[in-house]
């Protein structure tokens, strides 16, 4: 199973610029200390979503968990023959989807994720909410795009554009004939194209298919127009390290992929150590690439900026509304009646 590690910067704390280190130490200290007293952590923002955040690892790369809390509109289980069950939720029991944040060198921070747990923007609002903290990430971007390239074994390469905007006077030789063919063929919509080395034939026949694909990518890069398209990514696994990595030539991000035990994700009590394992490997491997291309961050973090989580007036323990099932067996739950912070029932493992 892949997951995808998304490479972001605190650049601002609160609106203003941050010249100094983040004080993620201080904030995973604090939750911990939450968690260990029984305060409540949960967040309602404002769009509904409740959020719950824990601290998988203090040192030596502080790493917390923030888990999207969902009561209603849950999955079905499915048997083998595909008669669909609710989930096996004790009363008050809630679904926690996850993302793992470590906060690394550099004001960078790391972010692991399934696709199903809070996107990064949420851990702002998380903090803001609970810790009158507010950081303005932005994504690291690749500004050395030539040397990853030529370190890549690409195993794919996508593009995409709007119908209207099809012709072949945006690039050269053989991707000027597939656009204006294209142009041809549709007026409406998006025109998308995938080539892929795919799983059969011999490593001799993938080599030169990857071969020819790389070539195709320059003869693209070099056009010079990658501005009138909407999606332009090569993928592939990095050479040196190993890991699969997807390049946004568009907006020259980096986002690598990790390949994850099923298994371990799955167990609650492993999940938590694996994430640290991988985003600690995710460090190192490219800690030389952050110290060349992002701004060096210098003097001591202000730890004062971060209260502690003190436990909310008056707050009370909710439970979630009965369940109902649908003729297809699907369990629904109505909305739960959470105040700002929420104190949820049952483990938040």
């Amino acid at each position: 199973m892949k997951r995808s590690v998304q490479f972001w910067r605190i650049d601002q704390m609160n609106g203003d610029g941050l010249f100094r280190p983040f004080p993620a130490r201080r904030v995973a200290e604090v939750l911990r200390g939450a968690e260990r007293d029984g305060v409540d952590r949960h967040y309602r923002c404002a769009d509904g979503t409740v959020l719950l955040a824990q601290t998988a690892a203090v040192a030596p790369l502080p790493v917390v968990m923030l888990d999207r809390v969902r009561g209603g509109n849950l999955p079905s289980v499915g048997d083998s023959a595909g008669r669909r069950k609710p989930l096996p939720l004790d009363a008050g029991d809630h679904l926690l989807e996850t993302t793992y944040f470590a906060f690394l060198k550099r004001n960078v921070l790391a972010v692991l994720s399934s696709g199903n747990g809070p996107r990064a923007s949420r851990l702002g609002e998380y903090l803001g909410g609970m810790l009158g903290l507010e950081p303005g990430l932005v994504p690291v971007v690749r500004e050395d795009v030539e040397d990853i390239l030529e370190r890549l074994d690409v195993s794919r390469f996508e593009f995409s554009l709007p119908a209207g905007r099809l012709s072949g006077k945006f690039m050269e030789g053989e991707w000027a004939d597939v656009l204006d063919s294209a142009s041809r063929l549709m007026s409406e919509g998006t025109f998308r194209v995938s080539l892929s080395v795919g799983r059969s034939g011999s490593a001799q026949d993938k080599r030169r298919i990857r071969e020819r694909i790389q070539q195709l990518i320059e003869v693209f890069r070099r056009a010079g127009s990658m501005e009138q398209f909407d999606h332009v990514v090569a993928e592939g696994r990095n050479s040196i390290s190993g890991d699969r990595e997807v390049v946004d030539l568009l907006k020259e991000r980096f986002i690598s992929y990790v390949d994850v035990d099923a298994g371990v994700f799955n167990d609650p009590a492993r999940a938590s150590a694996e994430a640290v394992e991988i985003l600690r490997n995710q460090s190192q491997n490219h800690e030389d690439f952050f110290a060349r291309t992002l701004p060096e961050v210098t003097g001591m973090p202000d730890n004062s900026v971060v209260p502690a989580l003190a436990a909310a007036a008056g707050a009370e323990l909710v439970t979630a509304a009965e369940q109902s099932t649908t003729a297809e067996g699907s369990a629904l739950t109505e909305p739960l009646d959470m105040s700002e912070r929420v104190l949820a029932r049952g483990s938040a493992r």
